[in-house]
């Protein structure tokens, strides 16, 4: 029996610990490929209360703290989304992750935080990023609200919106103070985005309120990079808003004054609300401008193409990387659906729309222009590819057409807001990543020649990712792209 005992204290002994203002936590180890260090590892650290109850549909409040020793040895559940999958959710979802390869000698180390979702409705996967850290970096994931939960809005300031973007905020904050008990420099902070991960970046770097929270932004993979540079010609403000206004009342909530709404509202279910889903609401919610609340309230004051416009605000004085991929416009449920459809596919059979909605996008849809245009794409991207006799010829048309998506999506938007950029922060870095991925992130085997949406995040965190989402390890060449790919994004948040 004693002895027993004593194993167990032996083992209880080695597994990491912080002690923070909050409270004391007690993480686990892990071990990588290419480091003998290891590296500790505390998942589900609260850095905020709880968003239900009165706080469902209220910004983010710090956490106070626990008293008792918070054991950090499990992924959190994810925030409540839309999903066909079976869900692991809870409304209970703000924390954070961490993984540090702290050093012996007590040298801080530099700090990225990661922010990643499929899109403001959509989660997606949750990160490993033993990999990354173990580069010599302290590398922070972030769990924040999403859907009607994290964008709500009655253009109030008791129903405001932005709430994702206020629970990173929070996040960033909590890093700041908390983040040298892990072994990570508060005062060298990268924020990194992927997807409306990216967005969320580029919407913390137009908020006056984060000047000095971080000293570098790295932006993969944008979702909606012409936000950024398209003066808003319709404002998604009202559209929200409308939105909301729906759901509330498809949920019997319609009050007299906001107070009684918002109690309505936080009387129901989580699985009343995503029941909204494709009923009332599909992919619409966003973060918007909030110059309707107080100014000492706002947090995104103007819309982020005015806030990166030439004239209209300051120099940035923090370092920037960002890129994208070359098939980002590749769609994962498209792709599926035509494949099941078979050669005859619906999206085939209407390229010359998908031609004219790009033209629309680009504003070169003029009648005089319009005809001649959509012939020198069509033949510019799919020359003589017009037969669809097999699985593999309908493969090389829908890389043709996401190709052509992507030229215009997020090679021009690259281009125009590296333009922007070059004359607003300190310096810019822009890479474009073309090395296949033949899985994606939902480990679906993919077959295309170039590198579809979340290729570069394979690359960023190595193996770990690559044995959640497909259950094989890389490739050697896999291997030496992702070890040069993150060498130049780890240099990048070391030395800028």
């Amino acid at each position: 029996m004693w002895l027993c005992l004593g194993a167990f204290s032996v083992i209880s002994a080695q597994d990491p610990v912080a002690n923070l203002p909050m409270g004391r936590i007690v993480g686990i180890k892990v071990f990588t490929e290419n480091s003998l260090i290891p590296i500790e590892v505390f998942f589900g650290i609260p850095y905020a209360l709880p968003p239900i109850g009165r706080l469902r549909f209220s910004p983010p409040e710090k956490h106070p703290g626990w008293k008792r020793t918070l054991f950090a040895h499990r992924m959190p559940p994810r925030c409540p989304h839309p999903s066909n999958d079976t869900p692991n959710f809870n409304e209970d979802c703000l924390y954070l992750n961490i993984w540090t390869p702290r050093r012996v000698d007590g040298k801080l180390l530099p700090v990225m935080v990661v922010l990643y979702s499929e899109s403001w409705n959509k989660g997606g996967i949750t990160l490993p990023c033993q990999d990354l850290a173990s580069d010599g970096l302290v590398v922070v994931t972030v769990a924040f609200r999403l859907s009607v939960f994290g964008f709500f809005t009655l253009k109030s300031i008791l129903a405001r919106g932005n709430l994702a973007l206020l629970d990173q905020y929070l996040a960033i904050v909590w890093v700041r103070e908390n983040i040298a008990a892990f072994g990570g420099d508060p005062n060298l902070i990268t924020l990194v985005g992927h997807s409306s991960g990216a967005d969320s970046v580029l919407l913390h770097l137009a908020s006056p309120r984060t000047t000095g929270l971080f000293q570098r932004a790295i932006i993969m993979s944008p979702k909606n990079i012409w936000k950024s540079i398209e003066k808003d010609k319709n404002s998604p403000t009202q559209k929200i808003v409308h939105l909301s206004e729906s759901i509330t009342e498809s949920l019997g909530c319609l009050e007299e004054t906001i107070q009684k709404t918002l109690q309505c509202l936080r009387s129901r279910s989580v699985a009343d609300f995503l029941g909204q889903y494709t009923n009332i609401w599909t992919d619409l919610f966003e973060p918007i401008p909030d110059d309707f609340l107080p100014e000492s309230e706002q947090y995104l004051p103007k819309s982020l193409a005015t806030s990166f416009s030439s004239t209209s605000s300051k120099k940035i004085n923090l370092d920037v990387l960002m890129g994208t991929t070359n098939l980002e416009a590749i769609d994962l449920e498209k792709f599926k659906n035509s494949l099941r459809d078979g050669p005859k596919t619906r999206e085939l059979n209407n390229i010359t729309s998908i031609i004219s909605e790009t033209l629309h996008f680009l504003s070169l849809d003029r009648p005089e222009n319009e005809f001649i245009l959509s012939q020198a794409i069509f033949w510019e991207f799919l020359g003589f590819k017009t037969r669809q006799e097999s699985e593999q010829d309908v493969i090389g048309i829908l890389e043709d057409v996401g190709r052509m998506e992507t030229s215009a999506k997020w090679g021009a938007g690259s281009a125009l807001l590296a333009a922007k950029f070059a004359r607003k922060v300190s310096r810019l870095y822009v890479y474009r990543f073309l090395q296949p991925n033949y899985v994606d992130l939902h480990g679906f085997q993919l077959n295309f020649t170039g590198a579809t949406n979340g290729a570069e995040l394979f690359a960023l965190l190595g193996d770990a990712l690559m044995l959640q989402a497909a259950r094989r390890p890389f490739s050697q060449t896999e291997k030496r792209i992702s070890l040069r790919f993150r060498s130049f994004i780890s240099n990048f948040a070391k030395f800028g």
